[in-house]
């Protein structure tokens, strides 16, 4: 029994095989880049800033951008309060986050709901002290939840980018076998 060698044509092109993996790579990685930065522009940090006297602003930022949530002068703002409710993950655990009543409505003060009622109920006595002597002093209330959001967003566009730089290469490697196999005559 006599070993065949394959024909020149039925060999696989490896050029080919590449190209379709690079654009494989290509495609995976559209996702990624995509949620990647939307996850990293969550609005989980939320400033309050007034001036003594009025207006307060309220801001809501991410990692790329930060927005305006409103403008309220003191006649518009009715109170603070601490909204309370239960965890949805342990129903026994309670949580709290302090939300800024206006006549515009509820704006709530954290974007995550807090485990500890007295940094809650801390926020919002700075804003009742703010509010009971608005000449006095300015108010500036910030909280920063975007650690998270950091985490899994810088995760997803680090796992884009690593696809698109793989598909990159592939490419390269593409172009080496086109060469190769024009050299063989295939």
């Amino acid at each position: 029994m006599s070993e065949s060698t394959p024909l020149p044509s039925d060999e696989p092109r490896r050029s080919r095989s590449t190209a379709i993996g690079a654009a494989a790579c290509v495609l995976l990685a559209l996702p990624f880049l995509v949620l990647g930065p939307y996850l990293l522009d969550a609005k989980a940090r939320v400033e309050l800033r007034c001036e003594p006297g009025g207006p307060c602003t309220l801001h809501r930022a991410g990692w790329l951008t930060r927005n305006e949530v409103g403008r309220f002068n003191l006649d518009e703002i009715q109170g603070v309060k601490v909204d309370r409710t239960r965890s949805a993950r342990r129903k026994s655990v309670p949580i709290f986050r302090p939300e800024l009543e206006t006549t515009r409505g509820k704006f709530p003060l954290f974007h995550q709901w807090a485990t500890d009622e007295a940094e809650a109920t801390r926020a919002a006595e700075q804003v009742r002290r703010y509010l009971a002597a608005p000449q006095a002093e300015r108010l500036e209330l910030v909280r920063d939840d975007r650690r998270a959001s950091l985490r899994v967003g810088g995760a997803f566009t680090g796992v884009g980018t690593l696809l698109l730089v793989f598909a990159g290469w592939l490419i390269v490697r593409t172009r080496a076998h086109r060469r190769a196999e024009r050299g063989l005559g295939t």
